[in-house]
């Protein structure tokens, strides 16, 4: 992790800011090493650098760069910091440039001449500005080469209006929802569910043989089960998502006497993709802006994340905001994160008794996200498995 500790917020001194001396202090609570360093020095700058490199692949750790210097300008080159920071902007004003320093500094080796770095300086600035010319003219064909790694999250598959309505098909054989029903109520021997989960399991059972209509947790089962089927990762993470806050999913359950946990979506087939439901911090940003990140990584998974209650999706407003619903206009990566907002007026006051859909709504712009307000269970499957696919991603609420 590296620090841009350059006093970003000029207008605002550091302990006003904060109420620790350094930027890094966050690092102690996960006991992560810190090194300070001098941006005026580029040899120390590479050498923190390496360092960390190789502490995190050796120890496979957390290392925090604090990376200490100044904006010369302050936040833009139009700004005028020193109303607010005279003295601190006198100084940087007087300061010479890291060039300078450098440039001084090998010369004083007897690395370099004076002759060399003059060369160097206006051998740069020429290509600079011979590209530049080249880009306006229209002469360059401007390509990027992207790491294997990161192909996936560079793909990018514009939908228009008329893909986002095409049907898809979305259904699955009679033999598939049998499969999948009697793996996930199966449940091995020497293992003891709470009776209450033993009677949950055996009306699944009775759903399948036409005996009850199939509630919303069996919807979502038939759903992620079917998709792990087909060897895409299914990954869902929550306050709750394990049991489901309104206890409609228990798709995790443990022995009522040892504890030990039994992973009901993952014992449909040997050879299933992994699918995996993760009870998670109550830090909804924290939480949200991770899977945000999974889909762009891995736009091949179904990844979902659940609010405890729709309304706590508010603490992560800003992820929302910047991330999910910008991100294809912005930069042209679609996510398929997919938001599931459990709510109703369960008597637990104004704020805490709706999803707020109305908020989604007036985000909604250039087919950039999808509302879904779903009414049956048949629905859920539907929308779910159509995430995956369709050819495109987008967020879905």
């Amino acid at each position: 992790h590296i620090i841009s500790n350059n006093q970003v917020g000029f207008t605002t001194d550091p302990e006003e800011a904060r109420s620790s001396r350094y930027a890094s202090n966050m690092a102690k609570i996960i006991r992560a090493p810190v090194l300070h360093v001098n941006a005026d020095d580029p040899e120390a700058v590479v050498w923190v650098a390496q360092l960390a490199i190789a502490y995190r692949q050796k120890f496979k750790c957390d290392f925090v760069i604090d990376l200490i210097g100044y904006r010369r300008h302050g936040h833009n080159e139009t700004d005028e910091p020193s109303f607010t920071q005279p003295v601190m902007y006198k100084k940087i004003k007087n300061h010479p440039t890291v060039l300078t320093l450098y440039s001084e500094q090998l010369i004083k080796e007897a690395a370099v001449t004076a002759d060399d770095i003059a060369n160097q300086i206006k051998e740069f600035r020429d290509y600079l500005q011979d590209c530049m010319e080249r880009v306006r003219a229209g002469l360059v064909n401007i390509t990027s080469t992207v790491p294997k790694e990161f192909e996936s999250a560079m793909k990018h598959v514009k939908a228009s209006s008329e893909d986002l309505f095409k049907p898809v098909k979305t259904s699955i054989d009679d033999a598939v929802v049998k499969k999948i029903v009697e793996r996930t109520t199966f449940v091995p021997k020497g293992f003891t569910p709470n009776p209450k989960i033993d009677r949950l399991l055996k009306s699944r059972l009775e759903m399948l043989s036409g005996e009850g209509t199939i509630d919303w947790g069996l919807g979502e089962f038939l759903a992620y089960g079917s998709l792990g089927l087909e060897g895409k990762h299914v990954r869902l993470s929550g306050q709750d998502c394990q049991r489901g806050t309104f206890s409609h999913r228990h798709a995790v359950i443990r022995d009522a006497v040892t504890r030990e946990k039994l992973q009901l979506l993952n014992q449909i087939d040997p050879k299933q993709a992994t699918v995996e439901v993760i009870n998670s911090p109550l830090s909804e940003q924290g939480v949200m802006g991770f899977e945000f990140g999974y889909t762009i990584a891995d736009r091949d998974s179904l990844v979902l994340w659940e609010a405890q209650f729709g309304d706590f999706v508010n603490g992560a407003q800003i992820i929302i905001d910047q991330f999910l619903v910008a991100s294809e206009a912005k930069w042209k990566q679609s996510s398929g994160l997919v938001l599931l907002l459990p709510h109703g007026y369960e008597g637990m006051g104004p704020e805490h008794s709706s999803g707020r859909p109305e908020r989604f709504l007036q985000l909604c712009g250039d087919y950039n996200i999808q509302v879904a307000n779903l009414t049956k269970p048949a629905q859920l499957f539907h929308v779910l498995r159509r995430q995956l696919l369709r050819p495109f991603r987008k967020p879905m609420v």
